[in-house]
């Protein structure tokens, strides 16, 4: 299964640069064409995709992703807002009830896209609603990569850490319940940065932005126009998982020996 996971557009409502500066809208549509150019079975949109959940730009993202063409599956972040996500895609199969939760199943594993938001929070929240969905569908026992838009675990960058998943030993307890390889991956957004660690045993990734990223300095919180970029996932359920950073940039291609 071949899978583009983007994370962390901010597009505004009008499609003006974030901030007076950051062009949000031009790199999402790079993003968007470097993904389908790699052909996916999948698009994972791992959250925050409208700076303030505003349904302009829930409606011109959805014009992209159905001239894109590919199939594609939505996270809320902490900007986005549950209830107008939910009206603009209404066709995506979400979970009843609060959560805008996720199953893709595939035909050796699932993808698993689990909502941790807390409606007017920065931070996410491993909570009973969020352990009684992710239980349900571990209790089936498919080989599946967990999405979050929060990682529920440090990543070194103090304010980052703050508004992080919590609830993570929650998490834990319940993937000790399962075999280690039935959650093969948690994949995750926020931090617009790649960060690689572990967590409970698993390996855990995190997606920069396709835009800006966040300053990895010490000091007060603050956006760096870094490279953007997107992770492509490679996965072969029950056996491995490769995982790319891609630059959005569409680059030229130079065979060699020419």
């Amino acid at each position: 299964m071949k899978i583009a996971q983007i994370s962390d557009l901010h597009l505004t409502a009008d499609g003006a640069p974030l901030y007076g500066r950051v062009d949000t809208e031009g790199a999402w549509q790079q993003a968007l064409q470097r993904a389908v150019s790699l052909k996916p079975d999948w698009l994972i949109l791992t959250g925050d995709l409208a700076e303030g959940g505003q349904e302009s730009a829930y409606l011109r993202l959805r014009a992209s992703l159905e001239a894109a063409g590919c199939p594609y599956a939505l996270l809320p972040g902490n900007h986005d807002d549950r209830a107008t996500l939910k009206a603009v895609f209404s066709e995506q199969p979400w979970a009843s009830g609060e959560l805008c939760c996720q199953r893709i199943e595939g035909e050796k594993g699932w993808l698993l896209l689990l909502d941790a938001t807390v409606p007017g929070s920065e931070h996410g929240e491993f909570g009973e609603a969020q352990e009684r969905w992710l239980a349900r569908q571990m209790s089936r026992g498919w080989p599946s990569l967990l999405f979050m838009h929060h990682p529920p675990f440090e990543v070194g960058i103090p304010y980052m850490d703050g508004i992080r998943c919590r609830g993570e030993d929650a998490l834990r307890r319940l993937l000790a319940e399962y075999p280690q390889q039935q959650v093969e991956a948690i994949l995750c957004g926020h931090t617009h940065r790649t960060v690689s660690t572990t967590f409970a045993g698993h390996p855990a990734l995190v997606a920069p932005s396709p835009a800006h990223q966040i300053a990895i300095e010490p000091g007060p919180l603050a956006w760096t126009p870094e490279p953007g970029g997107f992770l492509w996932h490679d996965w072969q359920p029950g056996e491995r998982l490769l995982t790319h950073l891609v630059p959005v940039r569409l680059a030229e291609k130079h065979p060699y020996g020419l």
